[in-house]
Parts: structure tokens; sequence; C-alpha cells
């Protein structure tokens, strides 16, 4: 590709989504960039909690949503001739009907599937390059392309963010991503962790290239004067699931307390399966005053408790059924950028988004004694944590900010 592209149309699973609003700062970034963007989504989720970064652009009224075939082969071709009638003015004919040809494509046109699996592509568009998140989502735009309805000019990068390269199912991703390892341009991961995965099923040598998830580190930045308290505040934040540790951190607060350091409060910020175990496990552990579980929150509200808090800690295991771990964990940044010291498990790629002994410390996965040994020490050294504090927000701003990041994908682009 010669130049950069002028419409780009990006392309998810789910949207909106709490957990990848990610995606929606580089849609915004490459907005405030003067970038034409469509925006595509194979599912609607319904929130409770919407973050302000879907509404900074009115994304949720602009993003085209997938509709999804029928089972009934009646249905089916009522929804086909219901899209056909709705965008008839404005329906590529030749392609549509390319679309339906059941002497080249058989199955796949009789059935209706390519044309369902084409209809964005179907109407009067301009599109200089794809953009897709998540492996799965970038194989059924390959999918497009490996059967000519989509031209190979249009250059398609794929993002893997990590569910999309669970380590027990590599020997299947070569079949699973067919499509996309032969069509596709090029790869982002956002940590070396996540290139070593993607490198062991990527039989073809494409570009790949690591690029962090970004954040506004403008947004993500003490502003606020920290309250008087009597307690030393400690911070989680991420879904509760075994594989974030949530269990771990409430430990490490119990083992604390019982060296005498009973000033310790736990925040745990989200939700997930391990909710009502872990409420038994702080009322087990006698901890009811000293952990607090606040549920899914905003942007907002996360960072309003990340500025009454001294460390932010994330004990990340291994997933031990599929041998998934943290990729990236965009909160570790979030944290740093705050000025809060980070204190993360050695699995997957948390180690790769700080500066170990810096801006925090890296603990051997499931080491609860490394963890309140850690702890322990900043408690005891204020100066330390200040200094930590800074690393990290000067890290985060040199190699996260929303900017930096749009600049190096600008030059991935650029190469396609």
């Amino acid at each position: 590709m010669k130049g950069l592209p002028k419409h780009i149309a990006i392309v998810v699973n789910y949207f909106p989504t709490v957990s990848e609003t990610f995606i929606v700062n580089q849609i915004n970034s490459l907005l405030d960039a003067g970038f034409q963007i469509s925006l595509y989504a194979y599912h609607q989720v319904d929130l409770a909690v919407i973050h302000d970064s879907f509404t900074r652009y009115h994304l949720l009224d602009k993003v085209h949503y997938f509709t999804k075939p029928p089972i009934s082969k009646l249905a089916r071709f009522g929804s086909f001739l219901k899209w056909t009638l709705q965008n008839f003015k404005h329906i590529k004919w030749t392609l549509f009907f390319k679309t339906l040809n059941i002497f080249k494509y058989r199955k796949d046109a009789y059935t209706l599937k390519l044309f369902f699996e084409a209809q964005w592509f179907l109407v009067s568009n301009k599109t200089d390059l794809i953009h897709a998140h998540f492996g799965m989502v970038g194989n059924r735009i390959a999918y497009l392309k490996a059967k000519g309805i989509l031209p190979d000019a249009i250059p398609l990068i794929s993002t893997f963010h990590g569910y999309d390269l669970v380590p027990n199912k590599l020997d299947q991703y070569k079949k699973t991503y067919r499509y996309l390892f032969t069509k596709g341009n090029a790869f982002t991961v956002n940590t070396p962790y996540l290139e070593g995965l993607l490198q062991q099923v990527l039989e073809n040598k494409k570009p790949c290239y690591i690029l962090p998830v970004g954040l506004d580190t403008n947004f993500f930045k003490n502003t606020e004067t920290k309250k008087e308290s009597a307690f030393f505040n400690l911070v989680f934040c991420g879904k509760l699931i075994a594989l974030k540790g949530p269990d771990l951190a409430i430990t490490m607060v119990r083992k604390l307390h019982d060296l005498g350091y009973t000033k310790v409060c736990l925040h745990i910020i989200g939700d997930g399966v391990m909710r009502n175990a872990l409420m038994q496990q702080i009322e087990d552990l006698q901890l009811t005053d000293h952990v607090l579980l606040y549920g899914k929150q905003t942007q907002i509200q996360i960072k309003q408790l990340f500025a009454q808090s001294d460390i932010f800690i994330l004990p990340g295991r291994v997933e031990r059924e599929t041998g998934r771990a943290e990729t990236q964990g965009l909160v570790i940044q979030e944290a740093q950028a705050m000025a809060l010291p980070v204190i993360v498990s050695d699995v997957g790629g948390m180690q790769y988004g700080l500066l170990p002994n810096k801006s925090g410390f890296v603990v051997e996965e499931g080491d609860v004694g490394g963890f309140v040994a850690k702890i322990e020490a900043l408690i005891l050294d204020a100066p330390l944590r200040e200094k930590m504090g800074q690393v990290g927000r000067n890290l985060v701003i040199q190699n996260y900010d929303n900017e930096v990041v749009l600049r190096n994908l600008l030059r991935i682009y650029d190469f396609l």
C-alpha cells in the first residue's frame, strides 16, 4: 500500500464491551488523526455500565451490526430479502450476485453463507485497509478474501489479544486460522509473550509487530490530593476469575495482618464467577472490614479508587486447564500512569509492562510470601513508593500513551 490509508474498516466481535475499551481508544485516536473509520461488530452487547470512551464520538450510533443468518432455511431467505430491500439503493450488484454463484461457491452460495458473511462489503463504501481485532474475526474477513469477494489489494491486519491464542489449542489454530494465515497481510500482538505463541502457529513468516494496548495518560493522571487515611490501601482491578488471582490477593491481606500490618485494606474492582467464593473467603478470614468488593466500575470510578490507593497488585496465575495467562494487563499501565507502584506475577506478558525493581516488582507465580514481602517493603518506605510511582508514570507516557501507540500503528499501516 502506498502511503497511509484514508478509509479504515475496524471489525470486532462484540461491541461495546467494558473489557475492550482499548479498541475504542484506538478508534478514537484514528478519528482524532483525521482518518475515516467504518466500525463493524458481529455481536451487540447491552451494558449496564458504559465507559465515557464509548460515547466520545457517538460510536454506539455508528456501529454496523452483523445480520445473523437464521437457522431455518425459510427464515434465512426472508432475512436475505429484507436486507436486500433495505439496502437496495446502495448495493454493489456485481459483488452481490457473485456471492450467489452456486456454480463457483456451491454450498457457500446456496446456503447464503457467503452472502451473509460479505454483507458489510456489499454496499457502497470506501475501504483502503481492514483492521480486525482477535484472530477469529480476522479469519472471517480473510475467508472473504480467499473467496475473491474482497480484493487482495485491500490489506488485512489482525490483532491478537490473548484468548484467541490459548496455549493448549495451538495445534488447532493452524486449521482454525487457515484463511487468516494465508490471506492476512500482517499481525500485531501486545507483548513478546503473545508473539511467542503466534510464532508457534504462523508457518509463513508474515510480518508480526509488537504493539501494546494504549491508554490516555492525560486521563489516567493523579490530579487529586490523597485523602488522609489510617489505612494502607492495596488495589486490585480485573475480572474475578482464577487467572487474575483475586483470591491470592485476599490471602496476602490476611498474612499482612498476621504480621502486624492490621491497617492494610484491599479494594477489589471487577466482577466475575469467583465473586461469591471471594465473599466467603473474606468472611472466613475475618476480613470483612478490610477487603471491599466494588463490582464493575467506570473508568472515572477506577481512576478515583486508584488515586486513593498506595499499591496496585495483580497476582495472576496460569490457567491450568488451558495454559492461558494474562497477555498484557492494560490495568498495570493504568495504575502506573496514576503513579502507583505495581506488583505482578511473572506469568504471561505482565512482566513486560513495567520496569522490574524500578516501577514495581515481579514476583514468582503463586508466591504469596514473595508478594507480602514486597508489599511490606513498600509500606515501610514511602520515598521508594513515590520514586517507583514517578518512574512508572514516565514509562507509560513514553511507551503506552495513545498518541505513541498510534504513531507506531501508523508506521505498521504504512508498511502494508
